[in-house]
């Protein structure tokens, strides 16, 4: 299988400026949200589903150009995975998902220079195969008009009608949290090609969507009550980049077509049986840190969104740490909570 090497990245002029902006939006919003002695959550993904772990074991049977990093060998690592909700609120809510996976046991100098001796790569998902804004200003005005109310936020709706229709598209009610599809919404670096990530549960859950009024943390129960019985497994892929026109790297609202470039299964994912919402482990799986550019340089995250990222997720969650006064490590292998 020979893929072109077709990615590409061009910064917008702003770009900087539009992170700064965020970054200054966010930090506001956490002070104004949790004043103290309250606890400072994060500013996105704050309500965690669980922290599970996992084991995450790289196949043999996929393209020879595509085992590079983490892909190198078959291999099995260790893993932390956090399930989470984009916003605060009862699970039945219509909102986005997000899934960050943790390797441990990775060798090798990461990107980022205050965790280059870490032995840990991140994959970070969302509930969806798309992300709302095309470029880091279009997000920034996205954050500032929300930041304003309800009535700003349904005013800037109203003048970008393709921004209120994907963000409508992504809020979604979710039956059981391991039933769904996840997607990395943005590009990566594989080696010499670029890629999109995707994880798919190896089976669907039975799971239907409550009725009622079901218990605002019910996406926790029924992982719970799931994996005290039995493992769960899901499957990891890669996308690559075969169209630079059609699969951009600078517009993660642009879905890659799946009949252009198929996904290839490239890892497994086990979820073991185990028990994991004793507070003590959700008080771990929050005070962990995750971000895309706590990565190998072969999976170098690309795009503007990405760029964004590594100013906005780093600065934020050193902000974070300092105002609960705590120091955020990366791990080295699953701790017991028993």
């Amino acid at each position: 299988m020979t893929i072109p090497k077709l990615a590409t990245e061009n910064p917008p002029k702003g770009e900087a400026k539009a992170t700064e902006k965020i970054i200054s939006l966010l930090k506001k919003t956490l002070e104004k949200d949790y004043p103290p002695p309250k606890r400072t959550l994060r500013d996105a993904h704050p309500k965690q589903v669980g922290l599970v772990k996992a084991e995450f074991t790289v196949l043999d049977d996929f393209p020879k150009q595509f085992k590079v990093g983490v892909f190198k060998e078959a291999k099995t690592f260790k893993a932390w995975i956090r399930f989470s909700k984009l916003s605060n609120g009862p699970d039945i809510s219509k909102d986005s998902r997000g899934m960050a996976i943790k390797l441990m046991g990775v060798p090798g100098e990461k990107i980022l220079e205050s965790q280059k001796t870490a032995t840990t790569q991140d994959f970070v998902f969302m509930s969806t195969q798309f992300f709302v804004t095309k470029d880091v200003e279009g997000f920034a005005g996205l954050l500032n008009a929300v930041s304003k109310g309800k009535f700003r936020a349904g005013l800037y709706f109203l003048t970008h009608p393709k921004l209120a229709k994907l963000f409508l598209k992504i809020r979604i009610q979710v039956a059981n949290i391991l039933g769904v599809e996840w997607g990395s919404t943005t590009p990566y670096l594989l080696g010499e090609n670029a890629v999109k990530y995707a994880v798919t549960p190896d089976r669907f859950t039975s799971d239907t969507i409550p009725k009622g009024t079901p218990a605002d943390n019910y996406l926790t129960q029924r992982m719970a009550s799931q994996l005290a019985e039995n493992d769960f497994m899901m499957n990891f892929y890669i996308q690559p980049q075969v169209d630079a026109e059609k699969m951009p790297i600078e517009d993660p609202r642009v879905v890659w077509s799946r009949e252009l470039s198929p996904l290839i299964r490239v890892a497994t994912i086990k979820v073991l049986k185990q028990t994991f919402d004793s507070e003590a482990q959700q008080m771990y799986g929050d005070q962990l840190s995750f971000t895309p550019w706590h990565s190998l340089p072969e999976h170098r995250p690309l795009g503007g969104i990405n760029r964004g990222r590594k100013a906005i997720y780093e600065t934020m969650s050193a902000f974070r740490h300092k105002r609960n006064n705590e120091v955020s490590e990366e791990p080295t292998d699953w701790k017991d909570f028993d």
